[in-house]
């Protein structure tokens, strides 16, 4: 058993929340998302529907190889103009009132379970009331003299007479809850009352702690979710796996089908334990407040057996059952009186199921929105990621925060958060694994390494999240934390939201195996930021999956706010406990407990604060460099001698990119230096980079403003004046593109440099240990009295620094707020297709000849017959009109020839413009030819018309050459189709054409 130090300051169990709500919103959070998700394929299937069809069409292979299956998105993304809407047309997504009513089955179904539950557990024959019992009145009398001043309502009393147990429980709800006495205690009341009172108290525990109706909506959605979701996707999966491996599907297809039942099967698994986990603090906390009724619960547990005398069972074993139970042991509870440290201990199984819900519940919200892609928007997409972020924010930041608080009181060292940050990590890598985000649907990612960047944002943030907790702890002047834990909570999800979005935008698709085409991102980025003017090759080919890579992170709709957020927050914090009276929640706890004082000169260096120059000397260091960076680059640039007419485009480019570099430059050695730092040295980092690039970024701002006043750094222009940075780098939002990617480069700079830092510091100390040398350790500094002066610069600096980020953050976002709010729909044009296309490629996949009919016969039937058809009989009518007029290889146009064939012309214009925005050919040959037509007639339709127009002979003859080199390219494709379907009574060929849907989503 634990014995409590004498002269510690006891600590209250409920302190900051015992976060058990969060657990409970968890269950309920991951409940309503993995309802709708599993509705979702069945619906899908019993809803008619080609959506194969415009997969076939897309040229994808629905064989689904493994090393297939990045190609084929790649196609499906790289035509979505043809693509969504004909998923639109021949395979429309269940309503949304039919997604909803998954969870609102499940819920209504564990709401109604809840109400009857109560009535279930007191029915006849199982209970009677106790005042109908013999001597009934006078245990409730005891009972009432019991709940007298400890809890605001007496519970219904019930009697179980066939129970011998000398137990009770308490059901109902929180509004009118009931106490069901087993016969044995009611019996004990007078042979062993202190048995009777301590049951009793514990049973008023939960009453009083209000757990009732947060246990049993606990109990019945389990319950609910099991019976109505579980077991019918399981019976349904399971049955069309079986089928499809009866029917010889490939080991590929056959694991994306076990897939689906196994989805729900974990789920259950991770909703069971946060239920156990929520169940079994319960019982700690009833156990604790009926002891501070004075409830004789030694007496009870003296009576049980210890572990001695338990059967030795295997480590793993036992920690696994202390998991699956909803009580906890005896000794647990025994030991829990005395130090409450299993309340407030990290739990690596909750850290784990935490980032396992979190990644599950994120998939699941993608799941139903990617029926409804078109209408999705960055910020919506943000949205769904915000809602993982809660659950791991709320989740994890309490809990962290309530350990570091109890290392305070009993000036303890405080946990780094390293542990619960891997299994947090291992947890959403799992969550990404089970989901199929990261592998494609298989087993598998592409790309392991990828993952370890969940690990690394994980232990990050984690370690961030106990710093934070220890400064407060130790420095914040208000009598509650509640407010820096409200602010960290509130950092903490903006984090979580901003890399939930990347993650499910770029980071999943990486770790599955898909990355871009080099060439096609060095042509990508000439057209991101064009003008006159040229860079070094080997320059944008090193910058080209660089800037790439910043620009899928950094334009997040949060990012530039959570980056800030994560140094700000310590800053404030930092700066409240160096201008205030030391911590002031120890103080008041102390007070109240009558113990000795806490904050006092004689508290371990560990919690004491140091000087904020300690971040501060660093970051000015970082901002010099930075200055003496972009000066760098400006003098090297000024050595290329550009000309006044070829300093745009990739020159400004690179001149931009390399004052970037500047600032990441200056940030990194800002660093390294705060590394140094003894105490708080994560956060130090964070700030001190964060106010780095800060200065960094004025610094260059300025640089670039008057560049062209110092002659040896000219760049851009060759006479002095102030030409604002942000006018001077438009061209393709380069200036934007510097702000956004500085502010992530704060945090990512101090975290990248504390990795290897730590592992340094470890090796030193191990190194100390080994040879007998006592490792060094931080010196506590006097802390000096607050003048006035000293208080005033301490509300300035907390109110000028932050205020100075905010103010770039809100422009950075207002900037960025119109393109953010469009819908995809809005957004995806012919230009940003044929950018993608080029960017990834778009690859031609090597099927077999079965495949390949199959392809090119769905391109046909969806649309592509319909373009053809017309295009060839526009062809045959033009070339029928034309041959007569034709006398020695000379055409003889009239203006009656030229105003019939302006309609031609037309239609052939018309036609050529579906080229982009309908599917290519998924034959390579006949989507040569189909390319070619396209080109010809786009360029030759419109001079026709214009030669028709102005009666223009010459250039009328010369479309004309162009159009019937076009109906050439026409017949070929016509051809090349007809040869790979091969079959002239198909059906494809009957009736009329389809018209492909519109292009515009």
């Amino acid at each position: 058993m634990t014995i409590v130090e004498p002269g510690r300051t006891r600590l209250d169990e409920r302190i900051l929340g015992p976060g058990t709500n969060s657990r409970f919103a968890l269950m309920l959070l991951l409940l309503v998302t993995a309802s709708g998700y599993m509705l979702v394929p069945v619906l899908s299937a019993l809803r008619p529907g080609d959506y194969i069809g415009c997969e076939l069409a897309a040229g994808v292979d629905i064989g689904l190889e493994s090393s297939h299956r990045i190609a084929s998105a790649t196609r499906m993304v790289g035509q979505a103009l043809a693509f969504l809407p004909c998923v639109a047309r021949y395979a429309p997504p269940p309503p949304l009132w039919q997604l909803l009513a998954g969870p609102v089955v499940v819920i209504a179904a564990a709401a109604a379970v809840t109400i009857l539950l109560p009535l279930w557990k007191q029915r006849p024959g199982r209970c009677i009331r106790l005042n109908l019992v013999a001597g009934g009145s006078e245990v409730a009398a005891r009972i009432e003299e019991l709940a007298a001043g400890r809890v605001a309502q007496v519970p219904e009393l019930f009697f179980a007479p066939a129970a011998t147990t000398k137990s009770a429980a308490v059901f109902g709800t929180n509004g009118r809850p009931r106490l069901l006495l087993d016969g044995g205690l009611v019996a004990c009341r007078t042979t062993d009352p202190q048995t009777f009172d301590a049951v009793v108290l514990h049973e008023l525990g939960h009453v009083a702690n209000r757990d009732l109706t947060i246990t049993y909506a606990t109990v019945t959605l389990w319950r609910a979710f099991i019976t109505l979701v579980v077991i019918p996707s399981l019976l349904w999966w399971s049955g069309l796996g079986v089928f499809g491996i009866a029917a010889g599907a490939g080991p590929t297809l056959t694991a994306v089908s076990m897939r689906y039942p196994a989805v729900p099967v974990i789920t259950a698994i991770v909703m069971y334990f946060a239920r156990a986990d929520v169940l079994r603090s319960r019982e700690l906390y009833a156990d604790l407040t009926a002891n501070r009724w004075g409830a004789p619960l030694a007496h009870i547990w003296a009576m049980k057996p210890t572990a001695a005398e338990h059967r030795r069972r295997h480590r793993l074993a036992s920690v696994l059952l202390d998991q699956v139970r909803t009580h906890p042991r005896w000794e647990i509870r025994r030991d829990a009186l005395d130090d409450p440290a299993p309340l407030f201990a990290v739990s690596s199984l909750l850290m784990f199921l935490t980032g396992t819900s979190a990644m599950l519940m994120h998939s699941h919200l993608t799941g139903h929105t990617a029926l409804h892609v078109a209408v999705l928007s960055a910020w919506l997409g943000q949205g769904l990621a915000a809602v993982p972020a809660t659950v791991v924010a709320a989740a994890a930041t309490p809990v962290l925060w309530r350990t570091v608080v109890r290392a305070a009181v009993l000036d303890r060292p405080a946990p780094t958060g390293v542990r619960a940050g891997l299994w947090l990590g291992l947890g959403l890598i799992a969550g990404s694994l089970i989901s199929g985000q990261a592998t494609g649907y298989l087993w598998l990612p592409g790309r392991w390494w990828v993952l370890m960047l969940v690990i690394a944002i994980a232990v990050a943030v984690t370690c961030w999240t106990s710093q934070c907790a220890r400064l407060a702890a130790a420095s914040w002047p208000g009598r509650s934390l509640r407010w820096p834990l409200a602010l960290c909570l509130i950092t903490g999800w903006l984090i979580f939201s901003a890399w939930f979005s990347w993650w499910n935008s770029h980071g999943a698709m990486y770790a599955a195996g898909f990355w871009y085409d080099p060439a096609g991102l060095r042509s990508s980025i000439a057209y991101w930021f064009p003008g006159a003017g040229t860079a070094r090759p080997d320059t944008t080919a090193v910058m080209a999956p660089t800037i790439t890579l910043l620009r899928e992170a950094a334009y997040q709709p949060l990012t530039p706010v959570s980056a800030v957020a994560a140094w700000i927050t310590p800053f404030v914090l930092w700066v409240a406990g160096t201008a205030g009276r030391g911590p002031g929640w120890r103080r008041s706890l102390d007070a109240a407990g009558g113990e000795r004082a806490a904050a006092d000169t004689t508290a371990p260096v560990l919690w004491q604060v140091p000087a904020l120059r300690q971040a501060i000397a660093p970051a000015l260091i970082g901002a010099a460099v930075t200055a003496v960076g972009v000066a760098a680059v400006q003098a090297w640039l000024h050595t290329l001698h550009a000309g006044p007419g070829q300093r745009g485009g990739m020159y400004a480019f690179s001149y931009a990119v390399w004052s970037l570099w500047a600032v990441a430059a200056g940030a990194l050695v800002t660093a390294l230096v705060a590394a140094a730092s003894a105490r708080f040295r994560l956060l130090t980092m964070l700030i001190a980079t964060g106010i780095s690039t800060l200065l960094g970024l004025g610094a260059a701002t300025a640089l670039i403003s008057i560049d062209g006043c110092v002659q040896p750094l000219n760049v851009l222009n060759d006479s002095c004046s102030w030409r604002p940075a942000w006018r001077q780098l438009q061209g393709g939002n380069m200036f934007g593109l510097v702000a956004h990617s500085t502010l992530l480069i704060a945090p990512v700079a101090a975290v990248a440099a504390a990795a290897p830092t730590a592992l340094f510091r470890l090796a030193l100390q191990a190194i100390h240990v080994k040879d007998g040398i006592p490792a060094p350790r931080p010196v506590a500094t006097i802390s000096r009295s607050r003048t006035g002066r000293r208080y005033a610069g301490a509300v300035l600096s907390a109110a000028g620094v932050p205020g100075s980020a905010l103010a770039i953050v809100a422009v950075l976002m207002a900037g960025d707020a119109e393109e953010q709010v469009a819908s995809k729909a809005q957004l995806m044009t012919v230009t940003t297709q044929a950018t993608f296309q080029r960017t990834a490629g778009l690859p031609v996949l090597p099927v077999s000849p079965d495949m390949r009919r199959q392809q090119v016969h769905a391109w046909y039937q969806l649309g592509g017959r319909y373009l053809l058809d017309n295009a060839v009989h526009n062809s045959r009518w033009m070339t029928a009109q034309l041959r007569p007029a034709v006398l020695d290889h000379h055409l003889a146009a009239t203006a009656d020839l030229m105003s019939r064939m302006r309609s031609v012309c037309q239609n052939m214009r018309n036609l050529a413009a579906w080229e982009p925005v309908y599917f290519q050919v998924p034959d390579p040959a006949a989507q040569a030819h189909w390319h070619r037509f396209a080109v010809i007639a786009g360029s030759a339709g419109p001079a026709c018309i214009q030669a028709v127009d102005h009666e223009n002979v010459n250039a009328f003859s010369e479309s004309m050459i162009e159009l019937l080199a076009a109906a050439k390219q026409v017949i070929a494709t016509s051809d090349r189709i007809s040869a790979i379907i091969d079959d002239p009574s198909d059906p494809v060929y009957q009736g009329e054409p389809t018209a492909p849907p519109p292009p515009r989503l």
